[in-house]
Formats: C-alpha cells, sequence, structure tokens
C-alpha cells in the first residue's frame, strides 16, 4: 500500500464532503444503479513512533465517546499497521452521517491531520467500486479493481464513466494521476 497522507483541510470540508456523498443517494442506486455495501470506512496514518496495535488502539480511545446511535463502528488493522475505523449501517445517507461523526471524533481527538481518506464500497453489477475521499484534494476519486492485490489492473474506462456521471453530484478530481488505489481494504 502507498499512501501520501494530509488530514481533512477542516472538519467543516470532511463533514460537507461526507453531506454531499448522503445527497448522492438517488443518483448513485438508481440512476445508476450503484447500491452500498452498507459499509464505508476511515484510513487513518500511525504516527511514526507506533506500530499498528498503538495506532489501532489509540483511535479506539479518540472515539470511545461516540454512541451507538451516533456511528456504529469497529477499529481494524491492515497488514501494513494502519487503522480503519469501518463503519457499519443500513443506507447510504445512514453511513455519511456516521462518516461525520467518526471525522469530528477524530478530529477533537487531535488525529484530524492523520487522516489519510475515507472509503465508500459499492456494487455496480458483478463489480465493486469505492469512491475515495482523499482529504488533502478534498475530493473523490474512484477506484475499480479487477483483482483483489496491488498490482492487478483496474477497470481505467469504469472508473472514467464513474467519474464523468458523479462529477455533478460530488466534487471530484478530474485528475486521473491524483486517483490512488488503496489495496488490501478491509471493507
Amino acid at each position: 500500500m502507498c499512501f501520501i497522507s494530509f488530514g481533512p483541510k477542516s472538519t467543516a470540508d470532511w463533514a460537507r464532503a461526507a453531506g454531499r456523498m448522503g445527497q448522492a443517494t438517488l443518483l448513485l442506486e438508481q440512476q445508476l444503479e450503484t447500491l452500498t455495501t452498507g459499509r464505508a470506512a476511515v484510513l487513518v496514518r500511525p504516527s511514526s513512533d507506533q506500530d499498528g496495535n498503538q495506532a489501532k488502539a489509540e483511535v479506539e480511545q479518540a472515539l470511545s465517546g461516540l454512541t451507538s446511535s451516533e456511528a456504529r463502528f469497529d477499529v481494524e488493522a491492515d497488514e501494513t499497521g494502519h487503522p480503519w475505523v469501518v463503519i457499519r449501517e443500513r443506507g447510504l445517507p445512514e453511513l455519511t452521517a456516521a462518516m461525520q461523526a467518526v471525522g469530528a471524533g477524530l478530529e477533537s481527538a487531535g488525529l484530524g491531520d492523520r487522516i489519510i481518506a475515507a472509503v465508500y464500497p459499492f456494487h455496480w453489477k458483478d463489480d465493486p467500486v469505492y469512491w475515495i475521499y482523499q482529504s488533502r484534494l478534498n475530493a473523490y476519486t474512484p477506484f475499480v479493481p479487477k483483482g483483489t492485490k496491488e498490482g492487478d489492473e483496474r477497470d481505467h474506462p469504469l472508473e472514467l464513466r464513474m467519474e464523468a456521471a458523479l462529477r455533478r453530484a460530488l466534487p471530484t478530481s478530474r485528475h486521473v494521476a491524483q486517483w490512488f488505489p488503496i489495496w488490501g481494504m478491509p471493507i
């Protein structure tokens, strides 16, 4: 996994981006037949002196004040030691509200600058489609893997079609060079 990590420019940007994803529900589900998996995740960078277990514990502590009505989530560490806050909710509006709460919780605990991305997975026909909110860009980018591991191919034509279809509903980056994949996600 390769990441460029810069946290949200502000909590307001994070909340606004999550809100825009929630507002895109009808477009995604009805017009594009792209269905949420009922999960989303926030990827956090460990500090330079932490291993995966320490980073996971820090994120769990930062979010310990959230109630189940604000967000239903688990914190998992991936194979590189990066903690992921995996959110589970019924629909996309609920996922985005929980994403806003998680982002605010991380920010208030002083971890906002370590947020790498928010990831929303979807199903389109038989293909997984991920919308990755990159905080440093304040924009969403698509990721459609053709396999499950780094080095596998991506479906660039589908990524381009998805970005074009959603650019009016979501803040997207049109610069394909900024569309970084994230392999090995726990969602």
